[in-house]
C-alpha cells in the first residue's frame, strides 16, 4: 500500500465517523429532510444498474436526461440516476417520462458515508459510474473503486478557483481518480489533467449545446403563464440567489420607475427561498405575490415570486427582457444560454466565471450583457423589452455561434457504451 492510499484510507474512516454524526442532525434540514429515508437507505429506491449517473441538481439532471435520450433503444443499458434535490428529481422524473426510459430510474442519491456507499453499490452493482460536470464526492469514489466500478466524469468543468481548492487534496484524490474525463473546453480540460494526471482526459463539446432546439425544429406550445398581463411588459430575473437579493431587489424598484406597464417575475434558484424571499420584498415595500396565489396578473400586481417549478423554460418565451442571477454576488452566474434560446440577449451582473467558456465568446458577438451596477441593469432591461421581438435575429446570431459546438451528448454517449463493456 502505497503512502497516498494509507493517508486517504485514514481519512475516508475520520469522514465516516463525522457522517454517522451528522446524518440525524439532517432530518430537519431545510433542503436535505425531504427524502430522508431514501437518503439513509431506510427507503431503497436503488436498482441494479449497468449505468449509474449522479447529477446533484437540476441543472446536471437535464444533461443526465440527455444521456439517457441517446443511451435509449432496444438494446439500452438498465440506468440509475440520482439526485441530491428534489428539483434535481422532479427534472428526471418529468424527462424520463416523456422520453419513455423504463429501463431508467431515479431517486435521491444516499448521503456520502462510506458505509452507506458501501452498500448502495453492492445493491446497484453497476459497470460504470458517470459523474456530471464535477462532482467529487470521496465516499461515493472509494466505493466505486472498492467494487470495481469504473469512473468516468463527463461535461467536465473546473473554474480556477475551484482548482486551487481541489488541488490542497490532490494527494488524497490520487488513489480516486476517475477512469475518463470528458472536458467542455480546453482550459478545463488542462486543469482537470493537472488535478489527475494520471486520467485520460478529452475535450467534448458540452451537452447544453444539445439541449437548445435549433431554428429548424418546431417551436413547442408556450403554456400561459402570464394569465391577464397581454398588455404588460414581462422581465424574467432567472436564478436569483440569496446573497443578490439585495442587489436584485434593487433592480427591480428601477425597473418600475422606469416602466409603468412592468410585471416583473422573480424565479429563485432555490424553491426553499420563497417564503423567506416573499417576507424580505414586503419589507422593502415591493408588494410581492406569489405565483400560486395568481389567478390573474392585473396592473396591481408588479412582482411575481414563481413558486412553481419548471416553468422558467416556458416564462421565457413570453418575457420581453431576461436577467440571469448569480452574478451581482461572487458566484459565478448561471445558465445565460436559457434566455438565449427563447430569443433574449441576457442582461447580468459582473460575476459570470462559471460559464466563461461560452460567456466571452457571446459578449464578442453582442449576445450578452454585463453590468456593474443594478442602475445600468435596469437601463439595459427596459431598453431591450422596448425593442421589437418576432423577427428571429437573436435566435439566428445564437444559432450560428452555436451551430459547431453541437453534438457533445453522442460524442460522450459513445466513450461510456465503451466503458461500461455495452
Amino acid at each position: 500500500m502505497t503512502l497516498s492510499r494509507f493517508v486517504t484510507g485514514l481519512t475516508l474512516s475520520a469522514y465516516n465517523l463525522l457522517w454517522k454524526a451528522a446524518v440525524p442532525l439532517t432530518r430537519n434540514h431545510k433542503r436535505l429532510k425531504e427524502g430522508y429515508d431514501q437518503r439513509t437507505l431506510m427507503e431503497n429506491r436503488l436498482t441494479p444498474s449497468d449505468i449509474w449517473i449522479h447529477a446533484a441538481s437540476a441543472g446536471e439532471a437535464y444533461i443526465a436526461a440527455e444521456l439517457v435520450a441517446e443511451l435509449s433503444g432496444p438494446e439500452a443499458p438498465s440506468i440509475l440516476i440520482s439526485t441530491h434535490t428534489r428539483q434535481g428529481l422532479e427534472v428526471l422524473e418529468k424527462r424520463l417520462a416523456d422520453i419513455e426510459a423504463p429501463r431508467a430510474t431515479a431517486c435521491y442519491a444516499p448521503f456520502d458515508a462510506p458505509s452507506l456507499m458501501d452498500k448502495a453499490f453492492q445493491q446497484v452493482a453497476p459497470r460504470l459510474l458517470v459523474l456530471v460536470e464535477l462532482e467529487l464526492w470521496p465516499g461515493m469514489l472509494a466505493a466505486a473503486k472498492k467494487h470495481g466500478t469504473t469512473v468516468a466524469i463527463v461535461n467536465g468543468r473546473l473554474t480556477p478557483s475551484s482548482f486551487k481548492g481541489y488541488a490542497r487534496a490532490k494527494g488524497l484524490l490520487a488513489p480516486l481518480a476517475p477512469d475518463f474525463i470528458s472536458a467542455i473546453s480546453p482550459e478545463d480540460a488542462q486543469r482537470l489533467s493537472r488535478l489527475f494526471p494520471s486520467t485520460p482526459v478529452e475535450v467534448i463539446p458540452n451537452i447544453k449545446f444539445d439541449r437548445i432546439p435549433s431554428l429548424d425544429e418546431p417551436a413547442a406550445p408556450v403554456p400561459s403563464l402570464f394569465p391577464g398581463a397581454e398588455a404588460r411588459t414581462i422581465y424574467l430575473l432567472a436564478s436569483v440567489r440569496e446573497e443578490e437579493e439585495d442587489a436584485v431587489a434593487d433592480m427591480c424598484r428601477e425597473i418600475l420607475a422606469r416602466d409603468k406597464s412592468a410585471l416583473i417575475a422573480w424565479f429563485p434558484r432555490h424553491m426553499e427561498r420563497v417564503e423567506p424571499l416573499c417576507l424580505y420584498l414586503e419589507a422593502r415595500h415591493l408588494a410581492p405575490a406569489k405565483r400560486s396565489c395568481c389567478r390573474s396578473l392585473d396592473t396591481a400586481t408588479s412582482l411575481i415570486v414563481w413558486d412553481r417549478f419548471g416553468e422558467m423554460g416556458g416564462a421565457f418565451s413570453c418575457a420581453r427582457a431576461a436577467f440571469v442571477g448569480g452574478s451581482f454576488a461572487d458566484l459565478g452566474g448561471q445558465n445565460m444560454l436559457e434566455p438565449l434560446a427563447a430569443g433574449l440577449i441576457p442582461v447580468m451582473g459582473p460575476s459570470y466565471s462559471n460559464f466563461a467558456w461560452v460567456g466571452d465568446d457571446l459578449r464578442n458577438a453582442g449576445l450578452l450583457i454585463l453590468c456593474t451596477t443594478t442602475g445600468e441593469a435596469a437601463e439595459h432591461l427596459v431598453r431591450l423589452a422596448r425593442e421589437p421581438r418576432g423577427d428571429n435575429k437573436i435566435l439566428k446570431r445564437f444559432e450560428s455561434l452555436i451551430a459547431t459546438r453541437r453534438g457533445g451528448t453522442a460524442a460522450t454517449c459513445k466513450h461510456l457504451t465503451r466503458l461500461a463493456g455495452l
